[in-house]
Parts: C-alpha cells; sequence; structure tokens
C-alpha cells in the first residue's frame, strides 16, 4: 500500500498539472482565435502576471480534498496579494508602502487564506488561527502606516526615539514576560490534566 504521505502529494502535483495543462490549452486555444492574452494582460496592468498564479493556486486549493488544499490556499492568497500591491502602487507610484504593506502580504494574506479555507471546508481549527495572524497583520500595517507615512511626508519620525526607545523596549519586554508566564501556566495545567487522567485509568 502506497504511503498516505505520498498519495497527497502525488494527488497535489496531479492537480496543479491539470491546472497547468487546461491553462496551456486554453492559453492555445485564445491565440488561435487571433486574440493576445499576453497583450490583454499587460493593457491590464502587469501585476496581473503575478495576480494569475496566485488565482490558479486559489482554484487548486478546492479542487483538492480537505485538508490537503490548505497549502495551496495560502499560497494562492500571498501570492495574489503580492499582485494586488503592486497593482495599487504600479498605479500610484507610491512604492515607498512596501514598508509596511508586506504585513498584508505575509501573515495578512496567509491569514485570509487559512480563515476561508476553513469556513469553506469546515475545518474550524483553521479559522481561529486565520483570524490571529489577520489581527497581528492588521496592527503592523497600521503602526507601519502611521510611522513611515509620517517620515515620507515630513522627513521626521512621529516619536522621538532617542526619548521614547528604553520605554519601548520595556514594554517589549513586559510583553515578553506576560506571554511567557502565560504559557508556562497552560503547559503546567496541561501537564497536571494528563497526570490525573493517566492516575485515573491506572
Amino acid at each position: 500500500m502506497e504511503p498516505r504521505t505520498s498519495v497527497d502529494r502525488w494527488n497535489g502535483l496531479a492537480v496543479v498539472g491539470a491546472i497547468l495543462v487546461a491553462t496551456g490549452i486554453g492559453w492555445f486555444v485564445v491565440r488561435e482565435l487571433g486574440l493576445d492574452p499576453f497583450a490583454a494582460i499587460a493593457d491590464a496592468g502587469w501585476p496581473f502576471f503575478v495576480v494569475i498564479p496566485g488565482v490558479i493556486l486559489l482554484v487548486a486549493s478546492l479542487i483538492l480534498r480537505p485538508p490537503r488544499g490548505v497549502g495551496f490556499a495560502i499560497a494562492g492568497t500571498i501570492v495574489a496579494a503580492v499582485g494586488a500591491v503592486l497593482f495599487y502602487q504600479d498605479t500610484t507610484g507610491h512604492w515607498e508602502s512596501w514598508a509596511y504593506a508586506w504585513a498584508l502580504v505575509g501573515p495578512g494574506a496567509a491569514g485570509l487564506g487559512m480563515l476561508v479555507y476553513g469556513l469553506i471546508f469546515g475545518q474550524r481549527e483553521l479559522v481561529p488561527a486565520g483570524a490571529r495572524l489577520m489581527a497581528i497583520a492588521a496592527a503592523i500595517f497600521a503602526v507601519g502606516y502611521w510611522y513611515f507615512e509620517t517620515v515620507f511626508a515630513t522627513g521626521r519620525t512621529p516619536i522621538d526615539l532617542g526619548i521614547w526607545w528604553p520605554v519601548v523596549i520595556v514594554a517589549v519586554g513586559i510583553a515578553a514576560l506576560v506571554v511567557g508566564f502565560v504559557s508556562r501556566g497552560r503547559a503546567l495545567n496541561d501537564g497536571s490534566r494528563r497526570s490525573d487522567t493517566r492516575g485515573g485509568t491506572i
């Protein structure tokens, strides 16, 4: 019997291969009809050359049996988000927005892919994880927008780092301590529960 991981990998590759074959055939048929897909995409905006592969990955995620398609969903949303940001920047010339827009492309897009995939296919554990990533991305984006847009517009930082950087370090340290203590408490509780469960079964 073939290992499950090998079967899953083969299924994923088969779906990608089928989509690529269908895309190639469709592209050839359109060209034979006298249309130039490359020119049409270029007229719409060259970032669509990035968006379209993301859409293909998203389609692949919907074809595979859950939860095998979650990787394609995450990759598809990330690639499509890169294309969307590039389209905005190409249209507006606001290329410096990459200083904070990466948060939307990285954790934000990955979280969106997880959340939507979890909602569509009933993978409940993906929904809160995706929502957390999106919340983190939104916070990073908001802080980055506030800080960098001030720098770009005025040439000055919105806060005096020479005075406030120790406060920032202390705040980050306190946050790390809180997270560490909470994680330790959860680990101890889980350990005690497992011990109680084992003791009850003996």
